[in-house]
């Protein structure tokens, strides 16, 4: 039996380095990218990036499916020691910053409906995350008026704000996570907020600034 070929190493290095590169740049203007731009800011031939990505729709399911991923690889699963609540705090907060360090994501989401709306790889993460809710309600945790559509909208607001924030950026999106996880709550317990380390010439900064380039 003959085994398939393995990809050269410096073909598996350029289809990193384009992936890597078409994120920066709808991170950076949440636009659209062709093939040739891609090309010619990863700094490789237009052959070389159509032998990877014969047209727009496979550069967008490519980073679709890359992003769904990074995604899923980095969303941190809290114990099933905790509670439900405290499991749904935890994924709360994993969420909104994997989406804040993923500032292209939402590009790629919406070329991607664009191309193929019906295309949803992530959706197996749905129900799991449905029934977290449901029990975090049976709890009495939650409020029982609170919809999968609040939760998810909460989160893509806050973590799309501005890309890779960094230092007493990420102190203040963790304090707003908190603040929004209050709202959720149906007692009268409360998160104990971190001192609020932005000032407000910080978040002037911060809100004007463009994204910031990923930390190693």
């Amino acid at each position: 039996m003959i085994e398939p070929r393995r990809p050269r190493k410096d073909a598996v290095a350029n289809h990193e380095r384009l992936l890597a590169t078409a994120f920066d740049l709808l991170g950076s203007r949440n636009a659209d990218v062709s093939v040739n731009e891609l090309a010619a800011a990863a700094g490789v031939g237009a052959g070389t990036a159509y032998r990877h990505f014969p047209d727009h729709d496979a550069l967008v399911r490519a980073l679709y499916d890359r992003a769904a991923e990074e995604f899923t690889a980095g969303l941190r699963m809290p114990p099933e020691t905790e509670s439900a609540w405290e499991r749904f705090a935890g994924l709360v907060e994993s969420v909104v910053l994997l989406l804040a360090d993923l500032p292209g994501l939402r590009a790629v989401m919406r070329l991607m409906y664009e191309v193929e709306p019906e295309y949803a790889p992530t959706q197996v993460m749905a129900a799991p995350f449905a029934d977290l809710v449901a029990a975090a309600k049976a709890e009495g945790e939650m409020r029982e008026d609170l919809k999968l559509g609040d939760i998810t909208l909460t989160m893509f607001a806050l973590g799309s704000f501005v890309g890779h924030p960094q230092g007493v950026e990420r102190d203040a999106l963790r304090r707003a996570i908190l603040i929004a996880l209050d709202g959720m709550r149906a007692t009268s317990t409360r998160h104990e907020l971190p001192e609020a380390p932005m000032t407000m010439d910080e978040f002037h900064a911060f809100t004007h600034r463009r994204n910031a380039p990923p930390q190693d």
